[in-house]
């Protein structure tokens, strides 16, 4: 048996469906127009034999062609393409779907494709502008000179001539002959004509070049672009709807999608139609005034000389073009971008983007990076924490929320809850011997009532003694008793005896008030007495801030706070599903918390709930990035932070905070033993000259990294850093040795490894915040001999 598929009209195929070895498949045969003898084709069912347009040549069977043409490639285990295959009659199927919406798209008139736009919220975008970086000249004496924003400068005289302006103030200082500032090409105001009206509702008139409007997002943005329109002399103005226009108001309404003027239509009602806005009477000349650019037209080479408006003894060129210009859209390119990006980007709800609309928007940035930072910027987890140190089987862990210099480990030991003190170091220092014993009258050991009740879930203190004299340590020791949690109860060192966890912490959620996991504390580096508690159970966790009562005994909380019940997955990013869920314990140092889960410890920076989103922005500059940077060459230009802040607050989501700056900087230092090809003094300048300029390209916030784009956001920098950036290098032999150093400032000045000549204390990483980036310092280059 055999099923025709309805052909929709002229030029589609008509595809029998047939039944074959039990699957159903379409034939190729398909119904095409016949060319006559002009070559036109007509519709041979046609008796008038009036031509028909040949409104697309995209049919079925070239489609189905091209479909078994790629399968070869695509998929080369696909042998069988007869027609009986199951997965040709998937193709052919998908084909004639195919020439049928073709067929009915190109059916679509100019007015119906506007208004498909328009729903789908697609407007093509305007011709844009040229941006350059301009370079000033001049000869003769060359006393000190400042060139004020908004200097106009253009390729010519004539009508046609591309004016720019500058965007910045230039200085050119005494017996300076050049310098170089960004320009932008202006665009040309047109003042047109759009037509006569024909006195009926609703008339269309359409601009003959797309006006301009910028796409940076705005607080409040405007509705369509600064466009004036007049009816003879009349000024009408804009409405961002006819809804509420009155029969009399004169006003338009500016498609944006067909680029029209349109005014009132009358609206069929109930009571009879009725008009919104006023009609332009017959004959009535409609005109308007708007800018827009020249697009492709508007284009300037890098070395276009430029005339400058003044002063004269001034010439320019263009030296590098920033962002060429650009043509408008066509409803085809709109279309092609849609099924990119569907739309223009207006509001940003990831930090991807934040990011493009700041580099759509801003000029004057080499690198934006939009992020949570949630990683330390020391990833590395102390001794104490790690196994084999501390026991697999953790019930608490208490470190001190101020001046820690040890972690006390509680475990079950037959029953038995025991103690283990061990010293705060990271693994790469030097052992420091055994823990300092507990202040004098204290001891590690449990309380009397933890033990009979055979339950401890956790254990904080907000300070710890630094005195090696026995009287200070028993008088801190006083100041900064301990606080036992276990089951439905606490006790604090040397008091009245337990209470309930309830009664000690009104206000906790019923959740919080027995077995709990851990109970972390983070202290507040303003305040002395002020801290952040950390009740975890579960998946979730409850915290506020508290500050400690008096004698040290007791958390009142804090007027200005509110307990908040948050989820450990979202309020601490990174940690692996095992520490997200029911931790061991949870310690707190220096910022970081390090959750032990068995024989995991890992660390992770909490993100409050109202925590901000960085905006972290590197500059762009001219410099050479194989010369040392200097000072301040990374600083963002005042008028660039305002634009990148004005951007990031129009587009971010209502409750969103957004913090923009620079980002961190980690300065490091690098020493390379270096072998060239010969001895000779020639050979060796050239390899330590060389060398450095590698080094210090390789490690560029702008033009470093593997890539050439930038060093990595948060990469910390290895050893084989250095040997992949001086490998390559023609003017070395072989690279003998690499070190790296960090400046004596960051924390170590009495450092014993730090060298005599202020090198620096070696290390076998330089460690990046998330975010950082970093910037090479010093670099000392050894250059060894060939017998060496």
């Amino acid at each position: 048996m055999s099923i025709s598929l309805p052909t929709p009209g002229p030029g589609s195929a008509s595809a029998p469906v047939s039944a074959s070895s039990g699957f159903a498949s379409v034939s190729a045969s398909a119904s095409v127009p016949e060319p006559d003898a002009a070559g036109a084709a007509t519709d041979p069912a046609d008796p008038s034999g009036l031509p028909v347009p040949d409104l697309d040549d995209l049919r079925f069977q070239p489609l189905v062609d091209a479909a078994k043409r790629a399968l070869p490639e695509r998929v080369p285990e696909w042998t069988d393409h007869n027609v009986s295959d199951p997965g040709v009659t998937l193709i052919e199927a998908c084909a004639e779907r195919t020439d049928q919406l073709s067929y009915r798209i190109d059916r679509m008139t100019d007015r119906q494709r506007s208004a498909m736009f328009r729903l789908m919220g697609i407007t093509p975008l305007p011709a844009s502008p040229a941006r350059t970086v301009v370079e000033f000249s001049r000869e003769g004496a060359l006393p000190s000179l400042a060139i004020p924003e908004g200097t106009e400068i253009r390729t010519g005289d004539g009508e046609d001539a591309v004016v720019m302006r500058t965007l910045a103030p230039l200085t050119l200082a005494e017996g300076q002959p050049s310098g170089c500032v960004e320009a932008v090409e202006q665009p040309v105001t047109h003042n047109e004509v759009l037509g006569i009206a024909d006195g009926a509702p609703g008339g269309r008139f359409a601009t003959s070049q797309r006006p301009w409007r910028s796409g940076a997002p705005v607080a409040a943005p405007p509705f369509g672009p600064p466009l004036t329109v007049w009816v003879d002399r009349t000024e009408w103005e804009p409405v961002q709807t006819f809804a509420e226009a009155g029969p009399r108001t004169p006003a338009y309404w500016w498609d944006d999608a067909a680029c029209e003027v349109v005014f009132g239509p009358r609206v069929p009602a109930a009571s009879g139609s009725v008009q919104h806005g006023d009609v332009p009477p017959a004959g009535a000349a409609i005109s308007a005034e708007y800018t827009a650019y020249r697009g492709g037209k508007g284009g300037v080479p890098a070395g276009t000389p430029l005339t400058v408006a003044s002063p004269d003894e001034l010439t320019a060129a263009v030296r590098t073009v920033l962002a060429p210009a650009q043509d408008a859209e066509d409803w085809r390119q709109a279309l092609e971008r849609a099924g990119l990006g569907l739309a223009p980007l207006r509001r940003a709800v990831t930090a991807a983007d934040h990011e493009q609309l700041i580099e759509e928007h801003v000029d004057g940035l080499a690198r934006v990076r939009v992020t949570a930072l949630t990683r330390p910027t020391d990833s590395r987890v102390p001794e104490a924490f790690d196994v084999p140190q501390r026991p697999v089987e953790v019930l608490a862990c208490a470190v001190a929320a101020r001046n820690p210099s040890r972690a006390v480990h509680y475990y079950d030991d037959n029953g038995t809850i025991r103690a283990r003190s061990l010293p705060l170091r990271m693994p790469d220092m030097e052992d420091i011997g055994a823990p300092a014993p507990p202040p004098a009258g204290e001891t590690d050991d449990v309380p009397a009532e933890v033990q009979q009740a055979k339950c401890l879930n956790a254990v904080i203190r907000v300070g710890e003694s630094l005195s090696t004299l026995p009287a200070l340590r028993a008088l801190r020791a006083e100041q900064h008793p301990r606080l036992w949690f276990y089951g439905q109860h606490c006790l604090w060192d040397g008091g009245a005896g337990p209470r309930e966890i309830r009664l000690e912490f009104p206000g906790l959620p019923d959740a919080f008030r027995a077995d709990l996991d851990e109970v972390a504390v983070l202290a507040d580096p303003g305040t002395p007495d002020a801290y952040e508690l950390f009740f975890f159970k579960g998946e979730t966790f409850y915290h506020r801030a508290y500050t400690v009562g008096p004698g040290g005994r007791g958390f009142l909380p804090r007027p200005d706070s509110r307990g908040v019940t948050s989820r450990i997955s979202e309020a601490f990013p990174g940690l692996s599903p095992q520490c997200q869920d029911t931790p061991d314990a949870v310690a707190v140092v220096d910022g970081v918390f390090f959750f032990m889960k068995g024989t995991r410890t890992e660390p992770a920076l909490w993100r409050s709930e109202d925590a901000l989103l960085h905006v972290l922005l590197v500059p762009r500059t001219e410099a050479d990035p194989e010369r040392k940077p200097t000072a301040g060459e990374f600083g963002i230009p005042p008028d660039v932070l305002t634009r990148v802040s004005a951007v990031a607050d129009a587009s971010r989501l209502l409750g969103e905070r957004l913090g923009v700056g620079p980002p961190r900087y980690h300065s490091f230092g690098v020493t390379a033993t270096v072998r060239p090809w010969s001895s000779t003094e020639e050979d060796e300048a050239r390899a330590r000259q060389a060398a450095e300029r590698a080094l210090r390209r390789f490690f560029h916030p702008t033009a470093g990294g593997p890539d050439g784009r930038g060093w990595p956001w948060g990469r910390r920098v290895h050893v084989g850093d250095v040997f992949t950036a001086l490998e390559p290098l023609p003017e070395l032999r072989g690279t003998l040795a690499v070190g790296l150093t960090l400046p004596p400032s960051q924390g170590h000045e009495d450092d014993e490894d730090i060298d005599d000549d202020g090198g620096g204390r070696p290390v076998t990483s330089v460690e990046v915040s998330d975010g950082g980036l970093v910037l090479l310092d010093g670099v000392d280059i050894t250059v060894a001999r060939p017998e060496d």
